[in-house]
């Protein structure tokens, strides 16, 4: 395998959303200094132009530094809308449009790319043992990465006083994120807390073919309602194991729940294995009718001009067929009474207390047991990565390994939807760039 030789003051090692904020940052605040950043992709910030359904909501006025990092987007052009919800967006609302810019001002600021080519390994040695170390710089390191030519596979040596470790995590590998950066990480003698997919949907037990109702038939079904999570090993699930709650809409998929108070949910359900937990410890409940008691609105009209209203038509009111359907069959079984009726074509008067309570307990509480939660391919953000014991959050500098910055989703931070994902990437991304950029002030 043919080597190369090549220098940088400072090597990002990903051009996602943290290592383009860094690269552009240490051009505005440091221009003396040479930044190289190595991605394996053909191209710069490709999962940014897949964030927020394309449309990159770039981030959240209720984020962790959200005036440091609309100022940061101001510096380089960037017009933004921000709505009620605080929820932040380019103008343009493309995503395309924020990575075509960050990619052209790091590249007009000088920075170097270098793109096709996949980080293999960083070595370290402290600056005293170099002749000519960058001042400020505590050690100077080796990066060895690898790429395909027309003359086959080759191997670059690179030499920085700096790095910056912006690789992500694992969500989304299609965009280059598939946890390198753990294998680095903890070559440089960092721990990693178990990466788990987050952000994403649930598969469950409801789905089953065998299970009656079948909830796929519920697909392609959307209902704004409250979802709630409930952890307890011994599976005796009570309002004091409640341990989160959303409102918004509930997305009903082929596999089971998906929708962003879904996604969020996810977040809260890490479980060990080693320890004997898993995914049977959490059900799922979903309120249906949020804005009143369905069981008075029932009894309501159990008498007058709605009396003889069949239970099936009055719970497709307030219900989408797909699910009106579902709890019915939930609820009666099948069952059917003297006259060859189930229970959605008797009148509303002829429905006893215990049977109106069976329909307002199922649709302000209808269950699900998780069985899975959906994988990399569907999850937006990883939870778990470099343990923060071991960084400088100010900074983003390692606590162990001076000049190395871990910013992004390969440490272990994650948030809810709404840009606080991405403020976190572009936020970090800044501080290790600007602590660079101190510390190489002549």
């Amino acid at each position: 395998m043919v080597k190369e030789t090549r220098t940088a003051d400072v090597v990002i090692v990903g051009g996602g959303a943290s290592g383009l904020a860094a690269a552009i940052e240490l051009g505005m605040k440091a221009p003396a200094l040479d930044v190289l950043v190595i991605e394996k992709l053909a191209e710069p910030g490709r999962k940014i132009r897949a964030t927020g359904s394309g449309r990159c909501n770039i981030s959240n006025t209720g984020a962790a530094g959200f005036n440091r990092i609309m100022e940061f987007f101001r510096e380089i052009g960037l017009v933004t809308r921000t709505y009620d919800n605080g929820l932040v967006y380019p103008y343009s609302e493309s995503a395309a449009d924020v990575a075509t810019l960050l990619v052209e001002r790091a590249a007009s600021l000088g920075v170097r790319f270098a793109c096709g080519e996949e980080l293999m390994s960083v070595k370290y040695m402290p600056s005293s043992l170099v002749s000519q170390p960058l001042p400020g710089s505590g050690n100077v390191f080796q990066l060895e990465s690898v790429f395909k030519d027309r003359d086959g596979i080759r191997s670059v040596i690179t030499q920085a006083s700096f790095v910056i470790m912006a690789t992500g995590g694992k969500a989304g590998p299609t965009y280059g994120t598939i946890g390198d950066g753990y294998r680095i990480a903890r070559n440089l003698g960092h721990s990693v807390v178990t990466p788990v997919p987050a952000l994403t949907g649930i598969e469950c037990g409801e789905w089953d073919e065998d299970h009656g109702p079948c909830g796929i038939t519920l697909g392609g079904t959307r209902s704004a309602g409250v979802v709630s999570l409930y952890r307890d090993r011994s599976h005796a699930f009570s309002e004091g194991t409640k341990i989160f709650e959303e409102a918004g809409e509930i997305q009903f998929t082929k596999y089971g729940l998906s929708g962003i108070c879904v996604f969020n949910m996810t977040r809260h359900m890490r479980y060990d294995r080693r320890g004997g937990e898993s995914l049977d410890d959490f059900l799922v409940k979903a309120d249906l009718f949020p804005d009143g008691d369905l069981a008075e609105y029932i009894r309501d009209r159990q008498n007058g001009a709605f009396s003889e209203t069949p239970a099936g038509e009055l719970l497709r009111t307030v219900l989408k067929e797909p699910l009106a359907d579902y709890i019915i069959r939930t609820v009666s079984g099948g069952a059917v009474d003297e006259e060859g009726r189930g229970i959605e074509d008797r009148p509303l008067s002829s429905l006893s207390d215990e049977e109106v309570r069976s329909f307002a307990d199922h649709v302000h509480a209808l269950t699900f047991h998780p069985s899975q939660i959906r994988g990399w391919n569907d999850a937006q953000v990883t939870m778990g990565g470099v343990s923060l014991d071991e960084i400088n959050e100010a900074t983003s500098e390692s606590l162990l390994v001076e000049s190395l910055y871990i910013t992004g989703e390969l440490a272990d931070r994650d948030y809810q939807c709404g840009g606080f994902n991405l403020s976190n990437a572009w936020l970090t991304g800044l501080a290790a760039a600007d602590d660079i950029a101190g510390r190489t002030k002549e």
